[in-house]
């Protein structure tokens, strides 16, 4: 049985308290890889850090290729789930995964070399780009395993990981100082640790969802799942390719620390990513299981004016704040604290349109977010690789911003003007 409904302003109350939680953990995790990138960017020459930069571009990128779809497919099917039918239910998402992650590491493994000398001119990347399949591979099942949790909304359990994986984050960073080791393997070691941590704190919940995989009963059939998973899955692949074009603009046509610079400010500003990704954490839950014209009305009505404000507060901090952001980059990277704010204020106009969006899922429109996702990337590549030659790093951070933001909003204000999420379309 559901408990009753608590109303917008225990809504929205529940949700703050959930996102703070996570924050409370994620901050941690975040502060360690930029602590790591950062002392890095002081200690290795651009050429050398640029090879940290594509470690962790191609990280996040064959790490999106590991999900295509797989974590909201979960939360949706799962979501009315309890008991034995959860086991059950999220056990074939999780074999799922495995499988796609064991088939995506494999092949981006054997093709390094090739990405590396045909799509980024740098045949020195390989390295880099093998290391990123390994961390990935831990990160897929990590990552799944806090799906797990989202979807039982253990979002204190999630926080209380994420802080210890950020502890676990943070020796490889002791290491480069104290005893020399190489900037990547540092940082490949922080990656691979910190997520083996959680992998092995949540090895009793991934056992019983596998066990659950072979006990009978009824389980969400597969064609309902690929229907449902379709666009998402395409959706997912695009967005592969648009975190990859800063990388391949930069290596092919940038300056030689252009691409440090770009991996830079994209870090720092990795702290508002953090709150988009904590608070859709805690939202697209109910987004998903939003499939009436009510209940779409009052997910509205509960978080918009809040994103709205924070929003607001947290763009004037960040162009406010230059001043000191400059103070703790390199001097050889002076162009990061520009690239800084411009991702920044990206990543928090996305606080305000992607509630909106997340409603799309419930209402069983994935192709509406795919179609948008499709547009944003197309002309993202085509603005970075036009603004990269002249602009570097700071080009390409103000093409994603003017794409994402402009295609994101349309979006929203169309959904919104048309009153869509009250039944009239």
């Amino acid at each position: 049985m559901r408990d009753a409904d608590p109303g917008p302003y225990g809504r929205l109350s529940a949700a703050t308290r959930n996102i703070g939680l996570l924050l409370g953990g994620q901050a941690g995790l975040a502060a360690s890889r930029f602590a790591a990138l950062l002392v890095l960017s002081h200690y290795l020459s651009p050429a050398r850090f640029d090879e940290c930069a594509i470690y962790a571009g191609s990280s996040l990128v064959v790490g999106n290729l590991c999900e295509l779809g797989i974590n909201i497919s979960c939360l949706k099917f799962a979501a009315a789930a309890q008991g034995a039918d959860w086991l059950r239910t999220v056990s074939r998402f999780l074999l799922l995964r495995l499988a796609l992650t064991a088939a995506v590491i494999a092949a981006a493994f054997v093709l390094a070399p090739l990405v590396s000398v045909r799509l980024l001119r740098h045949a020195e990347y390989a390295a880099a780009l093998r290391l990123a399949c390994g961390s990935a591979a831990v990160a897929s099942v990590s990552a799944f395993s806090l799906v797990l949790l989202q979807s039982r909304l253990e979002f204190r359990r999630m926080a209380r990981l994420s802080a210890a994986a950020a502890v676990v984050q943070i020796l490889p960073v002791w290491l480069v100082l104290h005893h020399g080791w190489p900037g990547l393997s540092g940082l490949f070691a922080g990656d691979v640790l910190s997520r083996l941590w959680i992998v092995a704190a949540n090895l009793g919940l991934l056992g019983a969802v596998l066990r659950a995989a072979k006990s009978p009963g009824p389980r969400p059939a597969w064609k309902p799942i690929a229907r449902f998973a379709n666009w998402i899955t395409l959706s997912t692949l695009i967005g592969a390719l648009y975190n990859y074009v800063p990388s391949i603009a930069l290596a092919r046509w940038g300056a030689a620390s252009a691409l440090g610079t770009y991996s830079l400010g994209l870090s720092l500003a990795g702290g508002f990513a953090l709150l988009l990704n904590a608070a859709s954490t805690v939202l697209l839950p109910e987004a998903v299981a939003a499939n009436t014209p009510e209940h779409r009305r009052r997910y509205l009505r509960s978080y918009m004016p809040g994103a709205a404000l924070v929003s607001m507060t947290l763009l004037a901090a960040t162009w406010l704040g230059g001043p000191l952001a400059a103070r703790i980059f390199p001097a050889a990277l002076p162009d990061a604290v520009r690239v800084f704010q411009l991702l920044a204020t990206a990543y928090i106009a996305l606080l305000v349109a992607n509630p909106v969006q997340f409603l799309l899922y419930g209402a069983g429109r994935p192709h509406w977010c795919t179609a948008s996702d499709g547009l944003i990337t197309l002309l993202f590549g085509g603005m970075a690789v036009w603004l990269a030659p002249a602009y570097g790093a700071i080009g390409v951070a103000a093409a994603l911003l003017i794409v994402q933001t402009g295609v994101k909003a349309a979006l929203a204000a169309w959904l919104v003007a048309g009153g869509w999420w009250l039944g009239n379309r």
